[in-house]
């Protein structure tokens, strides 16, 4: 080795011990969330490394020999491609990766690589170095590989070094030979670069395809397919193109790109409209027709200069006047008109599809021609608007040309200049002259009105055209009906009629059908029987006048009130069962006739005026503050409000206790009012407080009928069960409110939900030892009184007071913490004022009775405590110390959040096992004292032996000093092997 070689060998040690010392001593006394150093790449060499402008090394810049600048990029993901996965390792500033040996991947072929490995260069590298062979990079692009330039010599000149000169494949023919494409077409063009070869130098990429004009610069070429490109596109603009991915070496036709009539909802603009549409054209067009200076038929492209040129060239029989620019429009074409010989403009890229109403009547929904009626058997006569009510009624006239009125028949007479009209859809009819028909069906009800004249298209016809008026002659009970004050036509026929002289728009009419029902009639059946609100359920038969005699007819005159009863008021008759016969009723006697309704209602003469007048008669002199509404017979509403002077104290609604649109009556009706109801001598229970903190209170909403069975007996029953539903009179402790509170569907809030007792057995067993479900002066329905003690409770921060009158101090003698001798026992547990429910749940998930502390160690404090003064941490998530919170004192998080130490997976339910490496005392030294930050004394630290770093002497946490009220300060650990030598304060901010 020459002087000069020794030279630059010694000067090359000498970097490479320093760096490694540097590296050295920058990871010595470093937590690894914070490292003293932020070591990057650059540190020790540029990225990429610097090319020496010879063979040798360049100790002043780090410069080597050979050809980074080409190859990699400022990334250290770059180096990997040619060094491995290792090299990798610096993206987390591991120093690892300077073990004195050039790792290069076997799959290069480097000809002076051996035995897996590639041994640092010598000061004086060899000339030439080697070549890779087997590099992806250095290929035609075809899996032909290409024997590299010597590492570190200069750029080849061309492309040819790589890639033939001009490829010879199908499909290149076709683009450069048909269309007279060139490379940089579809290849970026590399030759303008300042680095023309960087663009290899990404070992397995795939071949680099960049579209440009007139293909398409967004245009993509992956898994051997081009998408988004022009020039395999339907020939659109903007949002309406669609593009076609042909692999590349296989073939294309038109369909490909544009679509056929089979594949209609591909094709641009309104193709499938033309090419695909005989339901509504009559026929479909082929692509000549329109674009006849392109094309010779279908699959035929007659003229290359006018394909994929850029522009669309339209020309042909179909297309008329064509204005490609604006829209494009045709303008003046041959098949768009209104069959009156006006023209509809149509935009070919118009959003909204033509349906009927496209070309005919534009101003409805299905088509039907709407231009003004010129007046009968004149040439712009028109009776559209009185026939054409829906799509379907065009093929009455028309069944020639479609047969749904939605599509048209295929080959049909449509598009063809002549306005066709033949009969249909069962309906028939006579053609005459002046636009005049005779004998049709729909005028006369297939036979049903007979002797209906002729009707000239243009006309008006009115109701005595074909009806018998007036209504005398119409026959059937229309005399007794509509002689009656405010009956019309529209009563019983309400889906046809608008009173009694006109015809509803849209309505059925001229259907070969009586259409009878809606309004007061409820059915009306084929033996004619008629059921309507009229007759309070009964059927009475049409025609015959006599079927309706006495009173039983229509009302029930004792119980159990069948179903015919009091029908004109929806509901009566339940609530007329409640007074007279349900279990939960007054029971009012009632005889053989109707003399018990005479305790309500006064007496009425059914053959009066004043019967079936709308009005309910009642007594004043037993009914008291008597309120009618208006009585709509339709609904069965009455609008009655009445009070009950020797029952109900507060004034109710007859139809809120079972009328449509209303409820029976709530008990809080009679139960809390402040003066409750007397019914039969007995007092109803007050509760005041149901509604307003009770289970009734707003955000609860549960009416007394979720507890009480409200159909059982009731009034004058003392005792008992109170009308509970079983489940809330069992002995199983809690079951009743449990049947609510374990039901999320019900109970959605989880801190009220799955509730358990406080002891299994005596005091505290059941819920309503100090609840009462219907409310009391207390929040959260706690009693007023509990254990014989009156209990003051406004929130969950007075659980515990002076006056010993909290919830929990009711019953706790022998308690450690808030018993009812008073609220500051000896060792300060926590504040009086503090929730308990924080900790002692009522509802825990761990089996427990309510009440008991949770065993987890994030039920106190963090899992692990985190600092305060150290930001951008990340915690309580999955994955990421999801138990943590911040710290309960300054410095007591510390450096817990750090992987070394806690592992970022912890969770509370690990319990010690993550704790005892630096808290070896365990649960044994674990005091459980309240606030922690007021007990900092009672921490104890103390470190695992078996962490020792020498076992001369013992693992020691030093220097801190454990004291409450903000004197503390941390300490560090000294011999454990996790860190070698003494450690940094385990706090940085104390």
């Amino acid at each position: 080795m020459n002087i000069q070689a020794r030279f630059y060998f010694l000067i090359h040690k000498i970097i490479l011990l320093t760096v490694i010392t540097w590296f050295a001593l920058a990871n010595t006394n470093v937590a690894e969330a914070a490292p003293q150093y932020s070591m990057i790449c650059s540190s020790c060499h540029q990225m990429p490394p610097l090319d020496s402008a010879n063979e040798k090394k360049n100790p002043a810049n780090g410069a080597v020999p050979g050809n980074h600048q080409n190859h990699a990029g400022s990334a250290a993901s770059s180096c990997a491609k040619c060094h491995g996965t290792g090299a990798n390792d610096v993206l987390a500033y591991d120093t690892s990766h300077r073990n004195r040996i050039i790792e290069l991947s076997d799959t290069l072929g480097y000809g002076r690589k051996t035995a897996g490995v590639f041994m640092n260069q010598t000061s004086v590298p060899p000339n030439p170095l080697g070549t890779c062979s087997a590099a992806v990079c250095h290929s035609n692009g075809k899996g032909v590989l290409r024997t590299t330039p010597a590492w570190g010599s200069l750029a080849p000149a061309d492309c040819n070094t790589c890639h033939d000169a001009t490829p010879s494949t199908a499909s290149h023919n076709k683009h450069i030979a048909g269309y007279g494409y060139g490379c940089i077409q579809c290849h970026t063009d590399h030759t303008v670069e300042a680095r023309p070869f960087q663009h290899a130098t990404s070992a397995g990429r795939n071949i680099d395809v960049h579209f440009s004009a007139p293909s398409n610069s967004s245009g993509t070429f992956a898994a051997n397919q081009c998408s988004n490109i022009y020039c395999h596109s339907n020939g659109q603009a903007g949002g309406a193109n669609v593009t076609a991915t042909p692999s590349w070496g296989g073939s294309a036709t038109c369909a490909d790109c544009h679509g056929t009539a089979a594949t209609a909802a591909s094709l641009s603009g309104k193709h499938a409209s033309h090419v695909n549409n005989a339901a509504v054209l009559g026929t479909n067009y082929g692509c000549v027709e329109c674009h006849s200076a392109t094309v010779s038929d279908n699959s035929t492209i007659s003229d290359v200069t006018k394909h994929v040129n850029g522009t669309i060239d339209v020309a042909g029989t179909k297309v008329g006047s064509v204005t490609v620019t604006t829209g494009p429009t045709c303008a003046s074409s041959s098949c768009h008109w209104d069959g009156k010989s006006v023209q509809r403009p149509v935009t070919w890229t118009q959003a909204t599809s033509l349906g009927c109403n496209g070309c005919h009547g534009t101003g409805n929904a299905f088509g039907a021609p709407d231009y003004a009626n010129g007046g009968a058997g004149l040439a712009n006569a028109n009776s559209h608007a009185k026939h054409a009510t829906a799509a379907d009624t065009c093929v009455n006239c028309h069944s020639r040309t479609t047969n749904t009125g939605l599509a048209i028949i295929a080959g049909s007479q449509h598009t063809n200049g002549f306005i066709n009209y033949t009969s249909g859809n069962g309906k028939t009819f006579g053609k005459q002259a002046n636009k005049t028909c005779s004998d049709i069906s729909c005028h006369s009800g297939n036979g049903i009105v007979v002797n209906v004249p002729s009707a000239q298209w243009g006309a008006t016809l009115d109701c005595a055209g074909c009806h018998n008026i007036p209504t005398s002659s119409v026959g059937g009970s229309h005399t007794q009906h509509l002689s009656k004050a405010g009956i019309t036509c529209e009563d019983c026929h309400t889906a046809t009629a608008s009173g009694s002289t006109g015809i509803k728009a849209g309505a059925p009419h001229v259907n070969n059908s009586i259409n009878v029902g809606g309004g007061i009639v409820s059915t009306f059946n084929a033996d004619k029987t008629c059921a309507t609100v009229c007759h309070n359920g009964t059927s009475p038969v049409w025609g015959n006048p006599g079927g309706v005699t006495v009173c039983g007819t229509c009302h029930s005159v004792g119980p159990p009130f069948a179903t015919n009863f009091s029908q004109y008021y929806t509901g009566d008759q339940a609530l007329h069962n409640v007074h007279f016969g349900g279990t939960y009723g007054p029971n009012i006697t009632i005889g053989a006739t109707a003399n018990g309704c005479a305790t309500c209602h006064a007496f009425t003469d059914i053959l009066s005026a004043n019967h079936d007048n709308q009005t309910i008669n009642l007594d004043g002199t037993k009914v008291t503050n008597i309120t009618v509404g208006s009585l709509n017979l339709a609904i069965g509403n009455s609008g009655l409000t009445a009070q009950c002077s020797t029952c109900h104290n507060q004034s109710t609604e007859w139809k809120n206790s079972a009328a449509a649109g209303g409820s029976r009556l709530v008990c809080e009706s009679c139960h809390n009012s402040g003066s409750p109801s007397v019914i039969n001598g007995k007092s109803a229970p007050d509760k005041p407080f149901a509604s307003t903190s009770g289970h009734g209170m707003a955000g609860i909403a549960q009416a007394c009928t979720a507890c009480h069975n409200n159909n059982s007996q009731h009034i004058g029953v003392v005792g008992g069960t109170k009308r509970l539903f079983d489940v809330y009179s069992s002995t199983t402790a809690g079951a009743g409110c449990n049947s609510c509170h374990s039901d999320s569907g019900i109970v959605t809030t989880a801190s009220k939900q799955n509730m358990r007792v406080h002891q299994a057995s005596g005091l505290g067993s059941r819920c309503s030892d100090c609840h009462d479900p219907h409310g009391t002066s207390n929040a959260k329905m706690v009693s007023s009184i509990i254990n014989g003690t009156a209990v003051s409770y406004s929130g969950t921060s007075t659980f515990a007071n002076a006056g010993q009158t909290g919830v929990c101090q009711t019953c706790h003698t022998t308690t450690q913490y808030f018993t009812k001798a008073g609220i500051t026992p000896p060792q300060t547990h926590m504040d009086s004022t503090t929730n308990c429910l924080t900790c002692h749940l009522h509802n825990p998930t761990n089996g427990d009775r309510a009440f008991t502390a949770p065993g987890n160690c994030d039920a106190c404090h963090g899992y692990p405590p985190a600092p305060r003064n150290v930001a951008g941490l990340e915690f309580g998530l999955q994955g990421k110390w999801s138990s943590a919170r911040f710290e309960d004192y300054s410095g007591g998080g510390g450096a817990h959040i750090v992987g070394a130490h806690i592992p970022a997976t912890a969770k509370a339910s690990d319990g010690w096992a993550n704790c005892t490496p630096c808290h070896k005392g365990g649960a044994s030294r674990h005091a459980k004292v309240l606030p922690i930050r007021n007990h900092v004394e009672n921490i104890t630290v103390s470190v695992d032996q078996q962490l020792r770093f020498s076992n001369d002497v013992f693992a020691i946490y030093t220097t801190a000093k454990l004291l409450s009220a903000g004197a503390n300060r941390s300490g560090s650990c000294f011999n454990v092997s996790c860190h070698f030598a003494t450690t940094l304060k385990w706090s940085t901010e104390r």
